[in-house]
């Protein structure tokens, strides 16, 4: 009875919380849970089938969302934490919306879930399998530096010897991860030499994780991605169960995945300007064959799936808006990629907090790439720098060698879609952190003049 009660509050903040014009994300979940601290406990053990977790520092929401979608076409009801809030309160609240006071049962549970968090969350729910993306340095004030994350991450793994991992072949840092743990392991990679922007952009992991000597890559997609060996302990890139090979022809795009199953093929058209969400979907492809989805359903499940706010949200007042979700180096230097690849005149708005939600420590800022933007600056009209650290973004982009004429600081976030409006430029993209991000795509869907906003698959 205390759960249903609890379940009942929690339905009634959320609704208060949206009326009052607040997302409602995570307000329920904290209610519940300090109203029944074994919740989120009890709601795993009502799923039927699977529990599948995705972590790791970038593209969690994308994945998770797409093999949501996935899930939703082999007709299973499913629980996913679709807008991203990846906390227990964030899962016990996408618990909650999922239900009705009638029924508390799914077949399926799709979480992500934050990688700092991991060991919170499986004290409570151990999943059947754990998709990894990737791991860069990210916040870290909260998760400190990558070896004390991966530790923390292992720890948290050691509690469900049943747990099936699902990693990406092409990050060094994951594979020494699972080379350390007894579970059983399934690998993917992409294994065409495509470019993906590394040239110049800094490597996180270049060192060994077994013996401390630099890694040697045969080629490099991003960050610390690619086909990499260590020439002095043999450490070297697993031979991938489920493969990925893109093929570009007149202008378009091919993703193929195959899996290890040889009668596993998944054929998808990708946009040829994006390269980072071919690991998103890879991975979702992948743990679609590993639940046990035929290739068609996999590839229904990726074709119906639609991106969730600010991951490369398109919109148009006056003239074409982009608005994407970055929060750290990484993710930043493959937003910076797609801006420079578009040769109109254009404004680029950057917005940077530092509220818990988005990490206190901005030091990353300089971690970033933002020399990217330098390269094509003669197609950059000017930016418009927003947000608790504005002047440190500023400071940054003089040191990239931006002329300060060039630079405009604001505050309010009328005045960033406004800026953008009135300018000279052909074109307008909004880059921004977690906490800056709703407040600003409300300003713009209210304002958009197209009948629906348009998204291409994003790095979050």
């Amino acid at each position: 009875m205390r759960r249903i009660l609890a379940v009942i509050a929690a339905k009634m903040t959320s609704a208060l919380a949206k009326l009052t014009g607040h997302q409602g994300t995570n307000i329920g979940g904290e209610l519940a849970l300090r109203l029944c601290p074994d919740i989120l406990t009890w709601f795993g053990s009502k799923v039927r089938d699977k529990i599948i977790f995705v972590t790791g520092t970038n593209g969690k929401t994308s994945t998770n969302n797409m093999i949501y979608s996935i899930i939703r076409q082999s007709g299973h009801s499913c629980v996913c934490n679709q807008l991203g809030a990846n906390m227990n309160s964030g899962l016990i609240s996408a618990f909650i919306n999922s239900s009705t006071l009638g029924s508390f049962e799914w077949d399926y549970a799709c979480l992500e879930v934050d990688e700092a968090s991991l060991p919170k969350v499986m004290a409570h729910i151990k999943p059947h399998i754990i998709v990894f993306t990737n791991i860069f340095v990210d916040q870290l004030d909260r998760h400190g530096e990558m070896d004390a994350l991966l530790d923390k991450i292992k720890t948290a793994i050691k509690t469900s010897e049943d747990t099936v991992l699902l990693i990406n072949a092409d990050d060094p840092a994951l594979v020494s991860l699972g080379d350390g743990l007894p579970h059983v392991k399934y690998y993917y990679g992409v294994e065409t030499e495509t470019d993906m922007g590394s040239k110049g952009l800094a490597v996180d992991t270049v060192f060994c994780k077994k013996c401390g000597n630099r890694l040697h890559y045969n080629y490099c997609y991003y960050g610390q991605l690619g086909h990499y060996t260590c020439q002095k302990c043999g450490f070297t890139r697993p031979v991938p169960d489920f493969r990925a090979f893109i093929e570009d022809k007149a202008g378009k795009r091919k993703l193929i995945v195959w899996g290890k199953d040889k009668d596993f093929i998944v054929e998808t058209d990708i946009n040829i300007s994006d390269t980072y969400s071919i690991y998103n979907t890879l991975a979702a492809a992948s743990c679609g064959a590993l639940a046990g989805n035929t290739p068609e359903t996999v590839l229904k499940g990726i074709e119906t799936y639609r991106p969730q706010v600010g991951r490369m949200e398109k919109f148009y007042i006056q003239k074409p808006i982009t608005l994407n979700l970055a929060k750290n180096p990484i993710g930043f230097n493959e937003s910076m990629k797609v801006v420079s690849r578009d040769s109109s005149l254009k404004t680029v708005a950057i917005g940077i907090n530092d509220l818990p939600q988005d990490g206190r420590d901005v030091s990353w800022l300089w971690d970033t790439n933002f020399e990217i933007l330098q390269e094509v600056d003669e197609s950059i009209y000017g930016y418009i720098l927003f947000g608790q650290r504005r002047y440190d973004v500023a400071l940054r982009l003089k040191y990239a060698g931006v002329e300060p004429e060039k630079l405009i600081i604001t505050e309010k976030p009328e005045d960033v879609v406004d800026g953008i409006v009135k300018s000279e430029s052909d074109a307008g993209y909004i880059l921004l952190n977690y906490s800056l991000l709703f407040d600003i795509q409300k300003i713009l869907k209210e304002r958009n003049e197209d009948n629906e906003t348009y998204h291409v698959p994003s790095v979050s």
